[in-house]
């Protein structure tokens, strides 16, 4: 008798002995039980992970002498049909050989037949969305009002090419891919029922190699039981496999933190005299560094699909990368790998990718370089003296003078006012009135004093639309007139607010109901502020406004490469790129 290969000699023959698809089996079983049985089934899934298996244990149960029952005997006429291919009421179509109308035609011709001597007369077409436009739309009366006793069960490993109304007449079963886990348990078994001893590591390899197909791990196992005989290292599995290991990934690494040009060059020679290829090498990699990333983001190596050697291997080094390093070295691993497929030259690119991998320098936020950009800036402001502040106009000039339109309000003035003094309407004429007199009329001593503590401008700015909200829940007119106005200024514990100019009526209305949104300042901002109403230009304002917008930041960092020789020169001597 021939050999018969592991993945036809341990195919399960019960539902329970089908891995890792419960759902399928659970919902046929309990359609036997309650004589549900649908007239059309539909299993998807990618390959080898029991649709056709399913399906035959199926037609099996409902056929069986003894059934239609959950667990078919496997001993009758009807059962050893079955598993042997033979039966006259199970046919198996490959539906890419029989895929034209004619054949299609021949099917329903075989309806008119009753099952005999089963109770159905079962049709398995494999490969389904291999059938043409006209042989599907011949099936659709067939499939809707199909004679009594008489079953279709289609399989596809690609569903959205079967149609529509092919799809609406048939229950649908989505098979899982089968987890790496449950393939290992699987191998198990079958190295036990074949005397074969066999490590954890070649089990986790072999798995991993299936891809999620039962079908595909149990070839693999198959193979290496070839070539290693009764005993399996992962050594020898490595070697026939052509995975590479581990290590080799680890060790580019270790050149990313020493940066070593040198070594990479090395690396790649390695990884040629030995034969490995380059494509899997950088799938290998990518997945490497995603290993980083779920440590990183979990603290933990729970979830890593690795030996527990390379566990340990990846807590030890989680702390020598970034996030965003991580993110960009498995994009250069991705990109390498689609140019490799493409290009003539593979080493090169691998050799390019591995360099760029070594120099790449530690990723900095573009918010903190614009920051130290700034700060930069500033002080080489300061020591040119072009910082210094020029002299402040009078409060009487600046609000009464057309003149003065294009220019902020002014910071100083000779007293404060009480808040509820000013009338409506009166704050351009009446001269205590606070937006006349200026922000500074606004800051005491005590409030110079506790500035230390203060709440920076730009976190004020960033929560204001949450205080215009928390005010209209209040008070919907205060906050429909808060909307005029924009946080320009903080000194202390007193918060400047700037209204466009004409507004006077918006600012007195503000002013006289201060309590109200000052007490919704310190709920959003933790702070308690004293507010103060200032005017300010129209176009200036507007300006300001523009704080709250969200900013192109990809625009702003192309923008300050154009104009500024600073950021320039930053950008050229850290080689430094944008990331979103």
């Amino acid at each position: 008798m021939s050999y018969l290969v592991l993945a036809r000699k341990y195919r399960p023959m019960f539902f329970q002995d089908v891995v890792g698809q419960e759902h399928v089996t659970r919902t046929l079983q309990n359609a036997i039980e309650q004589d549900r049985i649908a007239n059309a089934y539909l299993f998807t899934g990618p390959r080898g992970v029991g649709k056709t298996t399913v399906a035959r244990i199926l037609a099996k149960a409902l056929n069986c002498d003894h059934g239609p029952s959950i667990n078919p005997c496997n001993q009758c006429s009807s059962c050893v049909e079955v598993n042997e291919s033979r039966s006259l009421d199970v046919l198996e179509i490959d539906g890419a050989s029989n895929r034209g109308i004619d054949e299609v035609r021949n099917l329903r011709e075989s309806l008119r037949y009753s099952p005999h001597p089963g109770k159905y007369r079962v049709h398995i077409i494999d490969e389904v969305h291999m059938l043409t436009n006209e042989a599907f739309n011949a099936l659709l009366k067939t499939l809707e009002e199909p004679p009594s006793r008489v079953l279709f069960i289609f399989a596809t490993t690609e569903p959205h090419k079967v149609p529509a109304t092919i799809l609406s007449r048939c229950q649908r079963f989505d098979f899982k891919r089968i987890t790496t886990r449950s393939i290992m348990e699987q191998l198990v078994e079958i190295c036990k029922k074949e005397d074969i001893t066999i490590d954890d590591e070649s089990l986790r390899l072999i798995a991993n190699k299936g891809d999620g197909s039962m079908r595909d791990a149990e070839s693999i196992l198959d193979q290496i039981i070839a070539f290693c005989g009764k005993t399996i290292r992962s050594d020898d599995t490595a070697s026939l496999l052509g995975i590479i290991g581990q290590e080799l990934f680890f060790k580019v690494t270790d050149l990313i933190k020493k940066s070593d040009v040198q070594g990479g060059i090395e690396l790649v020679q390695q990884i040629f005299s030995e034969g490995y290829d380059f494509n899997e090498f950088l799938l290998g990699l990518a997945e490497h560094f995603r290993n980083f990333m779920v440590v990183k983001s979990t603290g933990n190596a729970k979830e890593l699909n690795a030996s527990e050697e390379s566990a340990k291997k990846y807590l030890a080094e989680i702390d020598d990368f970034q996030m965003e390093d991580l993110l960009r070295l498995v994009k250069i691993a991705s990109d390498a790998e689609n140019l490799l497929r493409r290009s003539s030259n593979a080493r090169l690119h691998l050799e390019v990718a591995l360099i760029k991998m070594i120099k790449l320098t530690k990723s900095v936020q573009l918010s903190d370089l614009l920051a130290q950009l700034q700060e930069a800036k500033k002080k080489s402001d300061l020591g040119s003296g072009e910082a210094s502040p020029p002299p402040r106009p009078t409060p009487q000039k600046t609000a009464a003078s057309p003149d003065n339109h294009r220019s902020v309000p002014p910071l100083f003035s000779p007293e404060p006012v009480q808040r509820d003094a000013s009338p409506p309407g009166a704050t351009s004429d009446v001269p205590g009135n606070r937006a006349e007199d200026g922000f500074d009329a606004c800051v005491t001593d005590d409030d110079g004093a506790s500035g230390s503590g203060k709440l920076p401008l730009a976190e004020v700015e960033k929560k204001w639309p949450l205080v215009i909200e928390r005010v209209k829940s209040r008070k919907i007119a205060l906050g429909s007139l808060l909307t005029e106005g924009w946080p320009t200024r903080i000194q202390g514990v007193a918060l400047e607010l700037s209204f466009d100019s004409r507004n006077g009526f918006h600012i007195a209305s503000v002013e006289r109901q201060a309590n109200v949104i000052e007490e919704v300042i310190e709920e959003v901002m933790g702070a308690r502020l004293n507010l103060c109403c200032v005017r300010a230009d129209k176009e200036r304002l507007a300006q300001l406004r523009k704080t709250d917008a969200p900013v192109d930041k990809k625009r702003e960092f192309d923008k300050l490469q154009r104009e500024s020789e600073l950021f320039k020169e930053i950008v050229d001597k850290f080689d430094a790129e944008f990331i979103k």
